[in-house]
C-alpha cells in the first residue's frame, strides 16, 4: 500500500519532460500490477491491474524506444488478460 501511494505522488509530482513522465508511468503500473520481484506484491484487483494497463499504454505512447514501448504495450495487454480472468469474463 505504501508503494502505491508514493508511485501516485511520484506520478503527480514528474515534470512535463517525456522521459520523465514515461518513467513515472511506468512505474506506477509496476506498482499497481504486482509484476516484479522486488517485493512481495500480494493480490491485484481488477481495477488495479486495468489502471495499470493504463500507465503501461501511456509509458508506451511516451517511450522513444521501440523495445520499450513492444515492452509496455505487452505488459497492458497482460495487465488486461489478468483483469478478465479475475473478473470471470
Amino acid at each position: 500500500e505504501g508503494l502505491k501511494a508514493l508511485s501516485a505522488r511520484v506520478l503527480r509530482a514528474a515534470p512535463n519532460e517525456v522521459e520523465t513522465n514515461a518513467m513515472a508511468h511506468s512505474v506506477r503500473a509496476i506498482v499497481l500490477s504486482g509484476f516484479s520481484q522486488a517485493w512481495e506484491a500480494g493480490p491485484r484487483s481488477p481495477a488495479e491491474l486495468k489502471e495499470a494497463a493504463v500507465h503501461f499504454d501511456r509509458a508506451a505512447a511516451l517511450s522513444f524506444v521501440p523495445g520499450s514501448k513492444a515492452e509496455y504495450a505487452s505488459l497492458a495487454d497482460g495487465c488486461r488478460r489478468v483483469a478478465r480472468g479475475l473478473a470471470g469474463v
